[in-house]
């Protein structure tokens, strides 16, 4: 098994790339702050259970079943790195039509910032804690 294929290691870069799409979703809204009509978007938030429920069942983790010849039916991960977005106006829309508010989008950004600060933190304490568990300290 592969360091990355580790279930805890795909959780927190699923974890990643969620939070990843969601800073592109926030900072494309603020490029639209000024655009008419223009209603702003967040996506979806993960669902922590169905993670683990795909985690157990080898749904997107290397955890359950595996292809091990060529004749075998392929299972494709349920989540193929898309995550859904939908309409997520911070205020009414304004005259112009716009519904993005620039200090709730600066707090959703900040927030996603720290949390992927604390996902990027908790990944590298487990590599680190995986290389002292083998006996590599460097």
């Amino acid at each position: 098994m592969d360091l990355p294929d580790v279930p805890l290691l795909s959780m927190i870069k699923s974890r990643m790339s969620w939070l990843e799409a969601r800073q592109n979703v926030l900072s494309q809204n603020v490029a639209n702050a000024d655009t008419p009509g223009y209603v702003a978007h967040d996506l979806k938030p993960m669902d922590f259970e169905s993670l683990l429920k795909s985690a157990s069942a080898g749904g997107g983790f290397n955890t359950g079943l595996m292809t091990t010849d060529s004749r075998h039916i392929a299972i494709t991960p349920s989540n193929a790195g898309g995550f859904d977005s939908h309409a997520s106006p911070d205020i009414e829309a304004n005259p112009l039509g716009n519904s993005v508010s620039l200090e709730q989008e600066m707090i959703k950004v900040s927030d996603t910032q720290g949390q992927f600060q604390a996902a990027s933190n908790l990944y590298s304490k487990a590599i680190q804690l995986m290389r002292t568990a083998i006996g590599r300290t460097s």
